[in-house]
């Protein structure tokens, strides 16, 4: 009997704490913050192709080392260029090793601003460059700027809490509940390809370009629950 009065006084307990809990005054608002950033790591693709020069060719590692002597000009670290992929024009095995056999190969730069890739383009061998475009556009400090954005989103949902609390003499509590808004996966930024001509055209004349890209907007949004005290 003893036994069942101290369970029953247990589930009683317990009963009137979930009561209490659920009983709990909150409020729910959701807080974000956004900004927009001008990118300073811009990620080029440049597609070189041998080509002949009379009966003779001009091979890929003529046009490869060319490639990191300009980017060593320019002051960009050899890690910042990189191979992409490789294809093969007039692909035969037995024309392999002939001068009919055309090799094209594709390489990732990485650069900082526009005046770079004006640079590259008026220094690099035009007839061994088949395409190149903008793959992708990012910032060396985005984590850290995200991290920022965070904290001040998180920082509008409370002032959004406290202010709407304070219009019905309410005051605001420890927060409950905080969630990140996911927006699922948010891919690179990626630019508009242009053709080699394009960037060549631009660059023709002197004229050096002081525009910057187009900006990249980054956004951070949470839901918190605040207790109303």
């Amino acid at each position: 009997m003893k036994k069942i009065l101290i369970l029953a006084f247990i589930a009683v307990s317990c009963f009137s704490y979930g009561q209490e809990q659920t009983s709990k005054k909150k409020i729910e608002v959701k807080g974000s913050s956004e900004k927009e950033i001008i990118p300073d790591e811009i990620y080029l693709r440049i597609t070189l192709k041998e080509y002949k020069e009379g009966s003779k060719k001009v091979t890929m590692n003529r046009l490869e080392e060319g490639l990191v002597k300009v980017a060593s000009q320019l002051g960009l670290p050899e890690e910042s260029v990189k191979v992409d992929n490789i294809y093969g024009y007039n692909w035969n095995w037995k024309k392999k090793k002939s001068e009919e056999y055309l090799a094209t190969k594709s390489f990732q730069l990485k650069v900082s601003d526009v005046k770079s890739i004006n640079d590259l383009v008026d220094k690099l061998d035009p007839k061994g460059i088949n395409s190149m475009n903008v793959a992708k556009l990012s910032h060396s400090k985005l984590e850290e700027l995200k991290y920022e954005l965070k904290a001040d989103a998180l920082k509008a949902a409370k002032a959004k809490a406290k202010y709407l609390l304070d219009a019905i003499d309410e005051k605001l509590g420890g927060a409950l509940e905080v969630q990140e808004v996911d927006y699922g996966y948010q891919p690179p930024i990626y630019a508009r390809s242009a053709s080699f001509d394009e960037f060549e055209s631009k660059a023709a004349g002197g004229y050096q370009s002081q525009l910057d890209f187009k900006t990249i907007t980054i956004k951070a949004e949470f839901r918190v629950v605040f207790e109303i005290e």
